[in-house]
């Protein structure tokens, strides 16, 4: 009951963004990046780009350094397109597909919980995209964290039986994987809050996942060690 009145505490107050004047919503719009987020990046920033690196080299990950994309920190390309053992295949874009460092480390370290739920593919739509958030199927003047190269908008999730589970189908009968996927989600330390059908109705077809990111270096430098 106290995560469901969370959630829709966090989504009563970006709903209620869009009724802001102009300079408040510019505030919003700042407040929606990622803690210690500024552009052009800072020293501080690039040195969190660098450990991410160092961490995605540690999980095992092929990566290649992407071209600058504007408020992309670390871009990196994946060419396998495989994080944590988990297949990502695009539903109908072409790659090579652009994103932050952080995304690909949220899900090479998620890989594991995913496999165990019996996930082997993630079939998407998005990754990377310059564009605001939708709500209300309004613009909003609060950029979308695809900006970043930070969120994932999956559709539909393969699993280890080949069974393809459709997000926009199944989640609406209560499919046992797509709701324990999104609970793995929740719990996780490397993602913020997920949009899903369950707490969203602008996301009724697909689970948009963020990478969860600060750019306050005292802390990240903690978060990276661990305890």
């Amino acid at each position: 009951m106290l995560r469901g009145a969370s959630i829709a505490a966090a989504l009563f107050l970006i709903s209620s963004a869009a009724l802001l004047a102009p300079a408040e919503a510019r505030t919003i719009h700042r407040k929606n990046m990622p803690d210690g987020w500024v552009w052009p990046p800072t020293p501080a920033m690039k040195r969190e780009g660098a450990r991410c690196l160092e961490a995605l080299g540690e999980a095992g990950v092929v990566w290649k350094k992407a071209p600058r994309e504007r408020k992309v920190v670390t871009p990196i390309y994946v060419p396998g397109m495989e994080l944590g053992g988990i297949k990502l295949t695009p539903t109908f874009r072409k790659g090579p597909f652009v994103m932050d460092c952080h995304l690909a480390l949220a899900l090479a370290r998620h890989g594991e919980v995913l496999r165990q739920l019996g996930v082997t593919e993630l079939r998407f739509s998005t990754i990377h995209e310059y564009r605001q958030v939708r709500l209300g199927g309004r613009k909003r003047n609060i950029l979308s964290r695809h900006a970043l190269g930070l969120a994932i908008d999956i559709f539909e999730f393969v699993t280890d039986t080949g069974d393809r589970i459709v997000v926009k189908d199944r989640y609406k009968k209560h499919d046992p994987t797509l709701l324990a996927v999104e609970r793995s989600v929740l719990a996780s330390m490397d993602f913020r809050t997920p949009l899903t059908p369950g707490n969203d109705r602008s996301h009724r077809d697909h689970f948009h996942l963020e990478a969860k990111v600060d750019f306050v270096e005292d802390r990240s430098i903690t978060a990276m060690l661990g305890p």
